[in-house]
């Protein structure tokens, strides 16, 4: 078992001084000497304390100190399985010590590297919650008690944290202070209710196949919500998100229950839906809309969003097979960010994005009007100059096109002949309304790509772009074609 009281800490060693180096130190202002404690343990700033009357202030008023300790889990792990009393009275002492002493910021994690038995049986004091020095709580492996119905008045806190904690069903927290809740993985929630009017950051993260249902109807202010594993409908998002009108981020992921998701906000600023497997419909109306993060399949069958800059971030999982049917529900879901400022694409297979030449002839182009895309990929591609032409059959009119790998870009800028008549048409195009990439392109820079690499688009742009009139590579001279 760790019990923790913390901040900031790093591990360190007591110093020894000289009494001339001591006598420095002592005149040091009291601040000072307490970030000088900050980077000792709990056992050798406690030691320091007893050196001077004023180190034994800064001690007595230290806003921040590590309980870095085992509480004698040696001994308590030879106890017998049905005496918890040693590890407990530590625990109470540690929350004892903290109220006493005014603490600030409380963290007490009793899960630690190793699940002792106890950690069940242990029942967290509920004036924890009301002391009025606390402005940070976090727990982690509690009991918390009443069991089922329980409902927690924090009227100093401003963050709170619990992780972990189990033996209540329906959790109701109130704090006109509350600023930021956090409850992550607590075993047997059905429902969390928050009544807190000045509260600006809610994450909830349920066990898997979490059924919890979240109440925040009080919640005006709220700036920041992320859901994991909660049971929220598509009218819960669609009435109760409306009303938040403070709301910049909105975050889905494992929310079974969506299903034709639409959002009506002026503030919104970042939508994150993630895994969220029964979706059909994305609707989002929101002028301030500057990142839109997708990740799952293909399943959404119309995605429409009313925003003028938009950055669309794409996390797609590729069918194993790459049927036709694939390819064909890749071209209308791509379609529906065609208007976006920018495109990111992140899949687990670039094959998934090269749409076979036989499937092409059938098909108009998705991202006609599209800017910039990126790619993010794991690996570097096994073949660059398919992976460039398939990237360019999506978005045939790219001004940059991006590769994302190991945090390192590689891109390729173009330039177009558009004014010009194409009398001359390649055979790709005949008889199309839209032509290809290959018409109109007339200068490619191409930065970041090793040597052979360089060589191999230059070559591969040079037989396939018909009005190429030169290639360059970012701070050196054009090369005419």
């Amino acid at each position: 078992m760790r019990a923790t009281k913390k901040t900031k800490t790093t591990r360190g060693s007591m110093i020894n001084y000289s009494m001339q180096e001591l006598d420095l130190i002592t005149e040091l202002p009291e601040p000072i000497i307490q970030h000088i404690m900050s980077f000792l343990t709990y056992k050798d700033a406690a030691k320091m304390s007893v050196l001077s009357k004023h180190f034994a202030s800064a001690w007595n008023c230290f806003p921040s100190i590590s309980f870095d300790e085992t509480l004698n889990m040696g001994s308590c792990a030879r106890l017998k399985e049905d005496s918890y009393e040693q590890p407990i009275n530590g625990i109470d002492s540690v929350i004892r010590y903290a109220i006493e002493n005014k603490v600030k910021e409380l963290k007490l994690d009793i899960v630690g590297r190793q699940k002792f038995k106890f950690q069940a049986h242990y029942n967290l004091p509920m004036k924890v919650f009301s002391a009025h020095s606390i402005r940070v709580l976090s727990l982690k492996g509690f009991m918390l008690e009443p069991p089922q119905n329980l409902t927690v008045n924090c009227p100093s806190i401003k963050e709170l944290n619990l992780e972990m904690c189990k033996g209540m069903q329906t959790l109701k927290i109130s704090g006109e202070k509350l600023k930021i809740v956090v409850i992550e993985l607590c075993q047997g929630l059905d429902k969390v209710e928050i009544d807190a009017s000045n509260l600006e950051s809610f994450s909830f993260g349920g066990e898997a196949h979490s059924s919890c249902r979240i109440n925040l109807v009080t919640c005006k202010s709220l700036k920041y919500l992320s859901l994991r594993n909660a049971q929220v409908t598509d009218e819960w998002i669609k009435h109760e998100v409306a009303q938040f009108l403070r709301l910049e981020v909105l975050k889905l992921v494992y929310c079974r229950l969506l299903e034709n998701f639409h959002v009506s906000n002026s503030n919104l600023k970042t939508v994150e839906l993630r895994n969220c497997f029964k979706l059909q419909k994305i609707e989002i109306y929101a002028r301030s809309l500057n990142t839109f993060a997708y990740g799952g399949d293909l399943k959404p069958s119309q995605v429409i969003i009313y925003s003028p800059c938009v950055h669309a971030k794409l996390s797609l999982s590729a069918d194993r097979g790459l049927s036709d049917h694939w390819y064909t529900n890749l071209r209308e879901f791509l379609a529906c960010f065609d208007h976006c400022k920018e495109l990111e694409i992140d899949c687990d297979m670039d094959m998934a994005l090269i749409v076979p030449i036989n499937v092409r002839k059938n098909l108009l182009a998705p991202l006609y009007d599209l800017n910039y895309l990126k790619l993010v990929t794991e690996q570097k591609p096994k073949n660059i100059n398919d992976l460039v032409d398939g990237l360019m059959w999506l978005a045939p009119c790219l001004s940059k096109l991006s590769f994302i790998s190991n945090c390192q870009e590689k891109s390729l800028k173009f330039e177009y002949d558009k004014a010009r008549t194409i009398e001359d048409d390649l055979d790709c195009c005949k008889l199309r309304p839209i032509k290809c990439w290959r018409h109109s392109i007339r200068k490619v820079t191409m930065g970041n790509f090793d040597d052979c690499e360089n060589m191999i688009l230059e070559k591969f742009l040079a037989e396939s772009a018909l009005r190429l009139e030169a290639t360059s590579r970012e701070g050196n001279a054009c090369a005419e074609v």
